[in-house]
């Protein structure tokens, strides 16, 4: 006899954080596009990166950790480094604003989304789940929190090159490393759900 699957309680705090997120990238991107100050962008998108690490804390404190919540924890994680980092570059593209180091490290800083991005969209409508996060990833997305605004930033402000020049490098390498480590994961789910 079949167990019944327990449902999942999705209105939570860290569902509300999630989604949350998801509304502060429009927020960012339509600062982008109406050439707010830098200044306030980057404020605005510390305050949707930091919904992130808060999330996945109060889950885990809270024993609120469920698929849907991973789902959407994932979905918008994405959701605000692409979206922000394509109106970055396409907004500050066209304003003429970006040279080619700026671009190099727009890539690096976004290695992982690249690289997964093909198996993560299949995950997401496949249905089959996603892998739990590893550690680089969790490295990657903190030092993604950094990387980006730095480089925004620099673009007004040359001395945050600093600080993004090296994380983009550092980026490139560990964000090359949990891309494929994701897409390694997603794989190992599809075999395990097509033997069953």
């Amino acid at each position: 006899m079949e167990r019944k699957k327990k449902k999942e309680n999705i209105i939570n705090v860290p569902t509300f954080l999630n989604l949350a997120r998801i509304v502060l990238t429009f927020v960012v991107v339509y600062m982008i596009i109406t050439n707010r100050s830098i200044k306030y962008i980057v404020a605005v998108f510390a305050i949707a990166a930091i919904t992130d690490w808060f999330d996945g804390r109060i889950a885990r404190k809270y024993n609120l950790v469920n698929d849907f919540g991973r789902k959407a924890d994932m979905v918008a994680d994405r959701f605000l480094w692409i979206c922000t980092a394509f109106a970055f570059f396409v907004v500050f593209g066209i304003r003429d604003q970006l040279n080619i180091l700026h671009g190099i490290q727009l890539l690096l800083i976004m290695s992982r989304e690249i690289i997964s991005a093909p198996s993560a969209i299949v995950a997401f409508f496949s249905g089959k789940g996603f892998p739990n996060a590893r550690y680089v990833a969790k490295v990657t997305t903190f030092a993604q929190g950094f990387a980006l605004p730095a480089l925004m930033l620099s673009i007004y402000y040359p001395a945050w090159q600093n600080l993004a020049l090296p994380l983009s490098i550092i980026l490139g390498i560990v964000g090359t490393a949990s891309g494929f480590h994701y897409i390694a994961d997603v794989q190992r789910i599809e075999e395990k759900k097509t033997k069953k």
